[in-house]
């Protein structure tokens, strides 16, 4: 029995209720009392008609119709369903089987940082020293890595700002406000006096473990690539060049290093060669940068399914839950917060944060919950970050020109074999939803996948209207009663 038809019994139950409560007071209001008027008119239909409660009757005939179209959609194939009205579940199919979710893992990566950091968390990415500076001298600056995924510099900030892409909001209002300025660090520096730096700029990203990908990702991931390499010192994302082609670093730490090398010598400072080792316990902070909120970064990752950053997430849950800033420490991490915040995660197995592994396994459920806490004030980033249909982010290119467009909101999963789409559908009543699918189909059948499952939800309650489902009363008749 599914949970669409458990929804229908509830509802006619309700409504036998109601009727039996109708007889009641039929049966023993008083015969004897007094009639205000001889000639009053009353309605011939009983006062406890289903009319006078339409919209439970409506929703529970729009669910069996949505539960019958997403049967007849999905089939028997590994794939599960799940649609919640907020007045409890309209539909599931397998809602509790666990498949590989692609980027739609995503959501309980971010509900995990959000809960374990706070929304108002910052990273802090700081410029260290030995000692302060001596006649402007410091022998040895050290660039020490907070875990930041939006380091970026004033011409990788300007490439994404001229995305189109960005939220049209967020270009008006100008800088993404989701971006770290390693220039603001330079300026930082300078104005805490240093001039000289023959030692050059070390790059610490000891923060964190120094594996930079999964062995158990496919190498395309790295060539292609879908992800930079990971550090708790990472700039631009790890991307060396744009054009002709993404190349990832080779070292991030050393590549930071270099990038504010060059951003101090353009502000007169005279720097040695950059290099990579550990601050020394006790080093004096000669400048610093803050990130944007948590729940700014988190947003943007989630709209944009940025990889890198969902695997730096991870690995600070991680640090911060046990003291350990590795990816496996950060996945069993975050199953453990999200199960604490309520999200069912029977047969939920994580591997990395981001999805990218084929051997991630959540439940259409598990996401429905996840995206339930964005009602919750701390939670907000989830639906913020929602990608808008037609518009913006993963689904910038998708349901242009159809019924959906700015009307679905919602988090995308895509790899070969992998379909999967999260989110809600707003018709003047949001209805949330998440489906997953796994099989032998390229990217471009997934996505056509997916879109027929958003266009079936999109028609919820699609039941006649309640005139059909319940009669009309009959016209009143003129009181007998003497």
């Amino acid at each position: 029995m599914t949970r669409g038809h458990d929804t229908l019994r509830r509802i006619i139950a309700f409504v036998l209720v109601a009727a039996a409560f109708g007889c009641a007071y039929v049966a023993f209001r008083d015969d004897n009392a007094p009639a205000a008027s001889t000639t009053k008119a009353r309605l011939a239909t009983p006062l406890w008609s289903p009319r006078r409660i339409p919209q439970p009757i409506v929703d529970a005939v729009g669910a069996q119709r949505l539960q019958a179209s997403l049967d007849a959609e999905v089939g028997t194939g590994q794939t599960c369903v799940a649609a919640n009205a907020g007045s409890g579940d309209i539909a599931s199919h397998n809602s509790t089987l666990a498949l590989t979710p692609a980027s739609t893992q995503k959501l309980l990566t971010s509900a995990a940082a959000l809960s374990t950091m706070g929304p108002g968390f910052k990273y802090e990415t700081k410029g260290v020293a030995a000692s302060d500076p001596a006649n402007g001298t410091v022998e040895r600056l050290w660039l020490v890595g907070a875990g930041d995924p939006s380091l970026s510099t004033p011409d990788y900030q300007a490439m994404v700002e001229s995305n189109p892409r960005r939220d049209a909001e967020e270009q008006a209002t100008g800088p993404s406000k989701s971006l770290t300025s390693l220039a603001s660090l330079a300026d930082a520096i300078v104005a805490g006096g240093v001039r000289n730096i023959p030692g050059g700029v070390q790059g610490d990203d000891s923060r964190y473990e120094a594996l930079r990908y999964l062995p158990s990702w496919d190498p395309t991931y790295r060539t292609d690539p879908e992800i930079g390499p990971i550090s708790a010192l990472t700039v631009n994302h790890g991307i060396n060049t744009v054009q002709p082609r993404l190349t990832p670093v080779d070292d991030p730490a050393v590549f930071a290093a270099t990038k504010l090398s060059d951003l101090l010598r353009a502000r007169g400072v005279s720097v040695g060669q950059p290099g990579r080792s550990t601050a020394p316990n006790g080093a004096k902070t000669i400048g610093s940068v803050q990130s944007a909120p948590l729940r700014d970064l988190v947003g943007a990752a989630i709209e944009s399914s940025d990889n890198l950053a969902m695997e730096m997430f991870a690995r600070e849950i991680g640090l911060k839950a046990t003291n350990q800033g590795t990816t496996a420490a950060g996945a069993k991490a975050i199953v453990d917060r999200i199960h604490a915040l309520g999200v069912q995660v029977d047969g939920v197995t994580l591997v990395d944060g981001s999805g990218l592994d084929y051997g991630n396994r959540v439940s259409c459920q598990a996401l429905l919950s996840a995206l339930a806490l964005s009602t919750r004030p701390e939670f907000n980033a989830l639906r913020d970050g929602l990608a808008v249909a037609g518009q913006t982010g993963t689904l910038a290119d998708e349901f242009r020109g159809s019924s959906l467009a700015g009307k679905l909101r919602g988090k995308t999963g895509s790899l070969s074999g992998v379909t999967g789409l999260a989110g809600f559908v707003d018709n003047g009543r949001p209805v949330l939803f998440s489906y997953i699918a796994n099989g032998g189909f390229g990217r471009g059948a997934g996505v056509a996948m997916r879109a027929r499952i958003a266009q079936i939800v999109g028609t919820f309650p699609d039941a006649p209207a309640p005139d059909q489902l319940v009669p009309v009363p009959n016209p009143p008749v003129p009181s007998t009663r003497p």
